[in-house]
C-alpha cells in the first residue's frame, strides 16, 4: 500500500516538472493538417487567379443548411453539392456517437479560438464565464442558429457565407460576404477568443448550438416527428415554427441541465479508485469542465477530444468508456468519417433542382434524356435558368440538374419530341468576331469542321478565347448539328495547317486572363470530321458575322411611324461594348422622347447606331449630349436609381435619316 502511494507521488511529481505539457499529438496533427491544407488553398488561388476553390466544399454547417432547403424547396442552395450535404449528416450521426468531433478536431474557427484563448490566458487577461453570465451568453449561439437557418430557407442562398469569419478571411471577403457583417464576426472571433474562454465556440457558434440539440436527440426527434406528421395530416405550418421551438429549447435544456443523457454514446469516464485528484485533467480541458469530479463526463461543452485522457498521470484512470482500447477512438473516427464523406459525396449527387411541370398522366409515360459536360450548369441560378429555358420546349415535361458533374436530366414525351430534338433545343448557336478585321483584308477563308464534347454558350467562348491565342482566326460561328459545327474564319487565303489546327482544337486546358485574373478551363474537344474550305469576300463575311441588337421602351408601340424619326450614328470602337448596351439603353430612355435604338450595317459595312424619337418631344442635338454625356444615368429592374461613368464615346456627330416610315 505505501509502494502504491509512493509509486503514485513519484509519477505525479515527474509529471509536475514536466509543467504538464503533455501533448495531445493525433489532434494537433490533425488540426495543423487542416489549417495547412486551408492556407494552401489561400496561397495558391493568390499566385495562380485562374484557380478557383470553394471553401465550403465540405462545410457541414453547410450542408445541414442546404439540406433543409432541398427538403423544404425542393432545390440545392447556390452551389451546395452532395459533398456538403453527407458531412452534415455524417456529423449528425458523430455527434450521436462520438460527440462534436468536428468542433475539436476540425474546425478552423474552433482551432483559432482555443489558440486565442491560450494566449488570453498566458497573457492574465483571459476569465472564464460561470454561473448566470455564462447561460445568458450561451443564448446567442441559438439565437444565431435560428436567423441563419430562417434566412437561408427563405432565400435559398446559404446565409452563413455572410458573416462566417473563416468564409471571409479564406474567400478575401468575396461578393457573397456582407462586409460588415464579417468584420463583427472576425472582431467577436478574435477579441472575444482573448478575453473569454472559447468565446465563439460556446457563445456564438451556429453549428455548436445545432451539435448539442443534436446531442439532445429525443427533443430533436419529438419536435421533427410532430412537424412531419402534422404536414402529413394537411396542416399549413410554417418551417419557422419547428425551428424557433428547437432553437428556444435546445438552449434552454442546455442552460437548465448543461448535459445530455443518453448521446452521445461515447463518453470519457473516470476511475475513482485509482484517481489522485491532482486535477490535472480539469485545468488541461480547453472548455473549462471539472473532469475531476465527474465519474462520466456528460457536459454539454464536451467534444470528445482526449486532452484529459492523454494528460492523465494515472494510466487507465480516464479513460473512453472505460475501454483502454478506445483511448485513440476520437482521432480514428475524425480520420474515418471524413474519408468516407469525401468517397460518399463524390459517388452520390443529389439534384440542384428537380423541377416536373408534366401532369400525372404526361409524366407517367415520360422518358429521360442525360447529358453531362454543360459548363453553364454550375449552380442554382443557373440552374433555374436552363430550366426555364427547357419549359420553352414543347414536349419536356420536367428538368433535374446536377452541377457537380454539369449534368442534366430531361423528362420528355416520346411522341413529341426525340434525343435529336432535345439536343438541338439545349443548344445555342452563336457568332462573333474573335478580332476585328483588318481594313486591307479583302477575302476571307472558312473553316467548316465538326467537334464532339461541345455544347453550350461557354464552349463557344472558350474556343474562341483559345483560337485567338493560338491562330491568327478573325471570326467564329457554331451551329447545331451532331457533332456540333464550327465555322472559323481567317483573313484572306490563308493556308490551314489541318494537323495543327486539330491539335490546338483539341486542347485540354484553356488559360486566359480576365482584368488581371487567371483562369483555368477544361476544354477536351474532340474533332469529329475533316475540314471543309470556303471563301466569301469581305462583305459577306462581315454580313454573316454581324448580330444586329435592338431595344424598344417608353411605350414605343403607342406611337405611329409617322411621328417617329431615325437619328444615325457611326457606332466606331463603341461596338466592342455590346454588352455593355443595355446600360446606355437605360441612359437614353431618361428622354421620354427616345422610344428605340438598335444597330445594322452600311453600305460600306460599317455598324452604325440609330436612335428613333418623337420629334415633337426631343431633337437630335439633345440626343447627342445624352450619348456623350459624362455619366450614364441608369434606372434599374426594382426601380431604383443609380449612376456610373459613360464607357462610350461618339466620335463623329450623326445625322437624322428622316421618318421611321419613309425609311
Amino acid at each position: 500500500m505505501a509502494y502504491w502511494s509512493q509509486a503514485k507521488i513519484f509519477t505525479i511529481t515527474t509529471f509536475m516538472k514536466r509543467k504538464y505539457k503533455i501533448i495531445n499529438w493525433p489532434r494537433q496533427v490533425i488540426q495543423w493538417g487542416v489549417l495547412a491544407f486551408i492556407i494552401y488553398l489561400v496561397v495558391r488561388q493568390f499566385l495562380n487567379k485562374g484557380f478557383i476553390t470553394d471553401f465550403e466544399a465540405h462545410c457541414p454547417f453547410g450542408g445541414l443548411q442546404a439540406l433543409g432547403s432541398y427538403l423544404l424547396n425542393e432545390s440545392l442552395s447556390c452551389t451546395m453539392t452532395t459533398d456538403q450535404i453527407v458531412m452534415g449528416l455524417l456529423l449528425f450521426l458523430a455527434v450521436l456517437v462520438f460527440s462534436k468531433l468536428f468542433c475539436s478536431y476540425i474546425c478552423p474557427v474552433g482551432t483559432v479560438t482555443e489558440w486565442l484563448s491560450k494566449v488570453g490566458k498566458k497573457l492574465k487577461i483571459r476569465i472564464t464565464l460561470t454561473g448566470w453570465m455564462d447561460k445568458i451568453f450561451r443564448l446567442l449561439k441559438y439565437a444565431l442558429l435560428f436567423i441563419t437557418f430562417y434566412f437561408t430557407l427563405q432565400s435559398n442562398e446559404l446565409f452563413c457565407k455572410k458573416y462566417d469569419p473563416y468564409f471571409a478571411a479564406t474567400s478575401g471577403f468575396s461578393t457573397d460576404v456582407v462586409v460588415l457583417y464579417a468584420v463583427i464576426a472576425l472582431v467577436l472571433l478574435v477579441a472575444g477568443s482573448l478575453f473569454i474562454r472559447m468565446f465563439w465556440c460556446k457563445y456564438l457558434c451556429p453549428l455548436g448550438a445545432l451539435s448539442n440539440i443534436f446531442k439532445f436527440a429525443g427533443f430533436f426527434v419529438v419536435i421533427m416527428a410532430a412537424y412531419l406528421v402534422a404536414l402529413k395530416l394537411g396542416a399549413d405550418i410554417s418551417y419557422v415554427w419547428p425551428l424557433a421551438i428547437l432553437c428556444l429549447g435546445g438552449f434552454l435544456i442546455e442552460v437548465i441541465r448543461l448535459r445530455s443523457s443518453l448521446f452521445p454514446v461515447v463518453k470519457i469516464t473516470r476511475n475513482v479508485t485509482t484517481c489522485t485528484d491532482c486535477k490535472l485533467c480539469t485545468k488541461k480541458c480547453p472548455q473549462a469542465i471539472d473532469v475531476a469530479n465527474m465519474e462520466v463526463v456528460r457536459h454539454v461543452d464536451c467534444n470528445l477530444c482526449s486532452d484529459c485522457v492523454q494528460v492523465c498521470p494515472v494510466q487507465n484512470t480516464l479513460q473512453i468508456n472505460r475501454r483502454k482500447w478506445l483511448r485513440w477512438i476520437s482521432p480514428i473516427a475524425t480520420v474515418v468519417l471524413v474519408t468516407v464523406g469525401i468517397l460518399a459525396g463524390n459517388t452520390w449527387e443529389l439534384p440542384t433542382i428537380d423541377l416536373k411541370w408534366g401532369d400525372e398522366a404526361a409524366m407517367a409515360k415520360a422518358q429521360v434524356y442525360e447529358q453531362e459536360g454543360l459548363k453553364n450548369v454550375k449552380c442554382f441560378g443557373s440552374s433555374t435558368a436552363f430550366a426555364n429555358q427547357m419549359k420553352r420546349v414543347d414536349g419536356i415535361l420536367g428538368v433535374a440538374t446536377y452541377v457537380k458533374h454539369h449534368k442534366v436530366k430531361i423528362y420528355y414525351d416520346p411522341e413529341i419530341l426525340n434525343t435529336e430534338k432535345i439536343q438541338k433545343a439545349i443548344f445555342t448557336p452563336s457568332k462573333a468576331p474573335i478580332v476585328p478585321i483588318a481594313k486591307d483584308v479583302e477575302t476571307v477563308t472558312e473553316v467548316k469542321i465538326k467537334l464532339d464534347k461541345f455544347f453550350d454558350s461557354y464552349d463557344f467562348n472558350y474556343l474562341s478565347r483559345l483560337l485567338g491565342q493560338k491562330t491568327t482566326a478573325v471570326g467564329l460561328i457554331s451551329e447545331y448539328d451532331c457533332p456540333i459545327i464550327v465555322r472559323i474564319f481567317f483573313p484572306g487565303d490563308t493556308l490551314v495547317d489541318e494537323t495543327k489546327l486539330k491539335e490546338i482544337l483539341e486542347t485540354k486546358l484553356l488559360t486566359y486572363e480576365v482584368n488581371g485574373n487567371r483562369i483555368t478551363a477544361d476544354m477536351n474537344y474532340k474533332v469529329a470530321s475533316k475540314p471543309e474550305y470556303a471563301k466569301l469576300s469581305r462583305g459577306e463575311y462581315m454580313t454573316l458575322l454581324f448580330r444586329p441588337y435592338e431595344q424598344q421602351f417608353n411605350n414605343r408601340e403607342s406611337y405611329s411611324d409617322s411621328v417617329l424619326l431615325i437619328y444615325q450614328i457611326p457606332l466606331g470602337k463603341n461596338g466592342g461594348l455590346r454588352a455593355r448596351f443595355p446600360y446606355l439603353v437605360s441612359h437614353l430612355s431618361n428622354d421620354n422622347g427616345i422610344v428605340e435604338f438598335r444597330t445594322l450595317l452600311d453600305s460600306t459595312y460599317k455598324e452604325q447606331a440609330q436612335i428613333v424619337y418623337v420629334d415633337t418631344m426631343t431633337n437630335a442635338e439633345k440626343i447627342y449630349k445624352v450619348l456623350n454625356s459624362d455619366s450614364l444615368n441608369l434606372t434599374y429592374s426594382n426601380g431604383e436609381k443609380g449612376s456610373m461613368p459613360n464607357m462610350f464615346h461618339f466620335d463623329a456627330e450623326g445625322h437624322i435619316l428622316g421618318r421611321l416610315n419613309k425609311e
